[in-house]
């Protein structure tokens, strides 16, 4: 009795959490017939699909991209998005159609979802003090993408999908909004403990995902040594802090002795040396940047980096300083950024910044040359092309940004923030039932399907009498319908 008044319990705050709303009448007829609406199904206990499992990820990070802050920077999510293919060959994910996500806060977290979506903290990147140490935890998450871990749990112990999805859901919220919303992580927190025994990977799961990450980083020409370090701090964390244990540790449980195997079989690859990617502590300094108690506090570290680190580390801390003084000193940034182009003149991190610190500067027309430049030998690069659209529009360069931002949703079409960029800019362009389709694109990757459906409205509304735009809005109403009416978990 008492198990099934927690579950209610469970469901309600489910419902609530989630946002799964009931279909209600309106004036535009839906066709839920629709031979073009998507067909997803759910899942039972068990094993799930593939096709199964890429509609539960998109669900499930739409969810989540409605409920925490997401971190969106284009350099580092160019980043990630080449570490992660650059791993995925010599692992076993199947679908490798990622989707990729970064959360707003420091803490310590990563998290890889059924349909390939994989998501850090950005705090990771702090947590980790090298590449190869970054890479092991990412590694380690594609594993369990590979082993499909999460439908065989549910297989063996016949949980139900949404239960085991909504707990995952829960403990990421956890860990991007302690410390700022408390309310949303009580809540969050109430769920997981709900599902508390299907949100830990087993100890055999934890083990082979180890394993197969180390065999993926040596593959892939990583350090696997880095992975029993990155743990080994983990779990030292973990006993500094008592109670408080980094979000990741509750979810994948850590212990002496699996850090013991790990570093058994790390050592039996040959020892040599492995030298970082720049990019990894070009995105790292950004983040330490974005999170610093100050400007200043974040200046005074990377001179301290430079005045005693050595080249590489040099480069990365300079970037650094002059992404900390960008918008209060451009002159200072716009000299640092010289030197490193002359330097490294192809790399897209040093362009972009460059021209962000000379559009600050009042030098656009020449931050513009200098990005369709790099545009030429870059087509359609995401950093080069979103780093336009917004120098365009702070130039009222309306038209120029809009086609921008329109070359990037049709690259992107899953990434909210360029939906909302995009709207925004199609409002001050005056087309106004492209700025509500782009506004209702906006809303659907949030989770926030009734002010999609009534974007969708106020577009078919100013539509008059164009029969194909009526058209398309009808069958995209008809598809957002049909998804808020059989939601996936």
């Amino acid at each position: 009795m008492k198990n099934r008044l927690l579950t209610r319990f469970f469901l309600f705050l489910l419902t609530t959490l989630i946002g799964i709303n009931a279909y209600s009448s309106n004036q535009y007829e839906v066709n839920t017939n629709s031979p073009d609406l998507p067909t997803i199904g759910h899942t039972s206990s068990t094993l799930v699909s593939i096709d199964q499992e890429r509609k539960l990820g998109e669900a499930w990070l739409r969810s989540l991209r409605g409920q925490v802050k997401t971190f969106n920077n284009p350099i580092i999510e160019e980043y990630l998005t080449q570490l992660i293919y650059t791993l995925a060959p010599y692992s076993n994910v199947i679908d490798r159609d990622f989707s990729l996500v970064m959360i707003d806060s420091p803490a310590l977290n990563a998290f890889a979802v059924p349909g390939s979506v994989v998501g850090v903290n950005a705090g990771l990147f702090i947590h980790a003090y090298s590449e190869q140490e970054f890479t092991s935890v990412i590694a380690h998450e594609l594993a369990h993408l590979g082993q499909r871990h999460y439908a065989r749990q549910l297989e063996q112990q016949a949980i139900s999908t949404p239960l085991t999805l909504a707990g995952m859901l829960a403990s990421v919220i956890i860990a991007a909004t302690t410390g700022s919303d408390a309310g949303i992580a009580a809540l969050a927190a109430t769920q997981a403990m709900s599902a508390e025994n299907q949100l830990g990977f087993s100890r055999q799961n934890e083990q082979e995902a180890d394993r197969l990450g180390i065999v993926t980083m040596h593959s892939a020409g990583f350090n696997p040594r880095e992975m029993p370090v990155m743990f080994e701090r983990m779990f030292r964390q973990t006993r500094l802090q008592g109670n408080s244990i980094p979000e990741y540790l509750s979810t994948h449980p850590l212990s002496e002795s699996r850090i013991s195997d790990t570093r058994n079989r790390a050592t039996q690859y040959k020892l040599k040396k492995y030298t970082d990617n720049i990019e990894y502590h070009i995105s790292k300094n950004m983040i330490i940047s974005e999170y610093a108690e100050s400007k200043k506090s974040a200046s005074d570290y990377f001179n301290s980096i430079i005045k005693k680190g050595n080249t590489h580390q040099v480069d990365a801390a300079s970037f650094g300083l002059a992404y900390a003084t960008l918008k209060n000193s451009p002159n200072d940034s716009i000299e640092i950024l010289e030197k490193l182009i002359a330097k490294d003149p192809n790399r897209i991190s040093f362009i972009v910044t460059y021209a962000k610190a000379l559009n600050h500067n009042k030098q656009s027309k020449l931050a513009i040359k200098t990005l369709n430049t790099a545009l030429e030998r870059n087509p359609d690069n995401y950093p080069i092309l979103d780093t336009l659209a917004e120098i365009y529009l702070t130039n009222d360069l309306i038209q120029e940004s809009e086609q921008s931002l329109k070359t990037l949703v049709r690259k992107y079409p899953l990434n909210p923030r360029l939906w909302y960029a995009l709207a925004e800019v199609h409002g001050l362009a005056g087309n106004i039932v492209d700025l509500h389709r782009a506004r209702a694109e906006y809303f659907f990757l949030t989770n926030h399907m009734d002010n999609a459906i009534k974007q969708l409205k106020l577009a078919m509304q100013k539509s008059k009498d164009n029969q194909q735009d009526i058209s398309l809005i009808q069958k995209r109403m008809d598809e957002v319908y049909w998804i808020q009416k059989n939601p996936e978990f």
